[in-house]
């Protein structure tokens, strides 16, 4: 499996995202958190999201039979201790962070989230999927929306730990590319330089680092942190397998065998 992770300070004073990728007996978990700015210490959030799902990963036997509940415990657990970490200050504070994490196991991928961090499947060189942010437009004094969003969920800050959205699972082909990234990344960049620079560069390291030093230059002197994981899959990663046949090809294949058998027979016979 090909991987690469990127994560820049742009012009932010430090980087409060997170992220990474974590293997264990033919799985692979995918995490990113990012800690909000105008909360304090948000990178004390997201690292404290990174370590709890990595820990409940390295506990958790393979495959894990319950994806769901997994995503919402991971949730739960880095809630609660941030809420605990912001308890703990003096004066109290309340720090706050986002997740968007993918599991890769036995073929398919499963994928929660809570906040605006996304994440993205591109097959074919073309966006396959995308996950939906939790935010709404901010608005003026007039009441009118503005380009600034407000998150509607997060991981810390409130009392009762968020329900992470988490989407049917997906089964994986060879080749595919999952992209899981900030807002600092996504919200500098057209969709489309997303989905054709980590579909046509190679090797994916080197399509993250186009992708960051792009959405810098863009955000000129106003750049947020810019954080990324991607991997693309191979053939065996993960259980992945090549392109389950539809039925039509699976009955084509099936009387092509039948046929095949049958000049066999008859040659035997003779």
């Amino acid at each position: 499996m090909e991987k690469a992770r990127i994560s820049l300070q742009g012009d932010r004073p430090n980087n409060q995202d997170r992220c990474g990728i974590f293997f264990k007996e033919g799985s692979c978990l995918m995490v990113l958190a990012d800690g909000l700015g105008g909360h304090p210490k948000g990178e004390v959030a997201a690292q404290i999201v990174l370590n709890v799902c990595e820990q409940l990963f390295a506990r958790t036997p393979s495959p894990i039979t319950a994806p769901r509940l997994f995503f919402h415990h991971c949730v739960t657990r880095a809630h609660e201790f941030i809420n605990q970490y912001g308890q703990s200050q003096r004066p109290a504070i309340a720090p706050r962070s986002t997740v968007v994490m993918a599991l890769l196991q036995e073929g398919q991928c499963h994928w929660s989230y809570a906040g605006d961090s996304r994440f993205y499947l591109l097959r074919d060189g073309q966006l396959y999927l995308q996950s939906t942010d939790h935010s709404v437009p901010q608005r003026d004094s007039n009441g009118s929306p503005t380009s600034n969003r407000a998150l509607t969920r997060c991981v810390g800050g409130i009392r009762s730990a968020p329900m992470p959205a988490t989407e049917p699972p997906v089964q994986l082909r060879p080749d595919d590319v999952l992209l899981l990234c900030s807002d600092g990344l996504w919200g500098q960049l057209p969709q489309q330089q997303l989905v054709d620079t980590l579909c046509n560069v190679f090797p994916l390291s080197k399509a993250l680092q186009m992708l960051g030093t792009a959405a810098e230059q863009n955000a000129a002197s106003t750049s947020d942190n810019i954080s990324a994981v991607s991997v693309r899959v191979g053939y065996g990663d993960c259980g992945v397998h090549s392109v389950i046949p539809s039925q039509e090809e699976e009955n084509d294949l099936l009387s092509a065998i039948d046929h095949l058998n049958e000049l066999i027979e008859h040659n035997l016979q003779e």
